[in-house]
């Protein structure tokens, strides 16, 4: 016989199948941040060139000697994700910014402001040369609302989701644009995250990425495998 106890645990497993269903569509947004305040943080980045050094809570490039010096961080196939950090342009430093959507090592999308003559500047590398590079569109565009000095801090904030791109100095808008072929290279659509500088001295403090399936930390929880832990709980209580 159908009782009203049936009709309840029907329903609870009912439940319980739409919520996995559900939750199993779902793309978790998590978040990586570094301040640098421990040597070790530099095991979770992988330097591709330059000398790097965590130092007085800070990341710095201390060589000034090499073209497209840079460190990776995280997956090839994290897509769509905002990456942030503070830049200071060291002694003698002219350029440095953020890297997104690396596949390897030299091919990327790296974007950085120059303090002289005040602009934010757009490249694709490519090859198998580290200062092999494209110029997308738009490839230079005027600082808006800020100035870059060297020896003080700036903020530089780069949006990336799907072929959209859009990147922000102190959290004023600079320029946004569409990812698209240029001549016969294709746009990136996935990769890691890093921080970059040309033949300069910078340092970098308070990264952070953050976006869908990235995870938190050096950890991404699948989603089914948390629901099903929440239900284990619920029925032993």
């Amino acid at each position: 016989m159908f009782t009203s106890k049936h009709w309840f645990r029907s329903m609870t497993y009912g439940l319980m199948f739409f919520c996995v269903l559900m939750f199993s569509q779902i793309t978790w947004s998590g978040e990586w941040a570094f301040d640098f305040e421990d040597a070790k943080q530099a095991d979770q980045w992988k330097v591709a060139n330059g000398t790097w050094k965590i130092q007085n809570g800070v990341y710095s490039e201390v060589s000034a000697t090499e073209k497209a010096a840079h460190v990776l961080l995280g997956e090839v196939n994290w897509a769509d994700y905002t990456v942030e950090a503070r830049i200071r342009l060291d002694e003698g430093g002219k350029w440095a910014g953020l890297v997104v959507r690396a596949t390897s090592e030299y091919e990327y999308y790296a974007l950085y402001p120059e303090k002289t003559p005040g602009i934010t500047a757009f490249f694709q590398h490519h090859g198998d040369k580290f200062d092999t590079r494209a110029r997308p569109v738009p490839n230079k565009t005027d600082i808006k609302g800020a100035k870059i000095t060297p020896g003080a801090w700036f903020h530089f904030k780069v949006v990336v989701k799907g072929n959209d791109l859009k990147w922000f100095i102190d959290n004023q808008l600079q320029a946004e644009t569409k990812l698209a072929k240029v001549g016969d290279l294709g746009a990136y659509t996935k990769g890691q995250v890093g921080i970059w500088a040309w033949e300069s001295k910078a340092s970098f403090d308070d990264f952070k990425v953050s976006g869908p399936g990235i995870g938190d930390g050096a950890t991404a929880v699948d989603p089914r495998q948390k629901l099903a832990t929440t239900w284990s709980s619920l029925k032993q209580d």
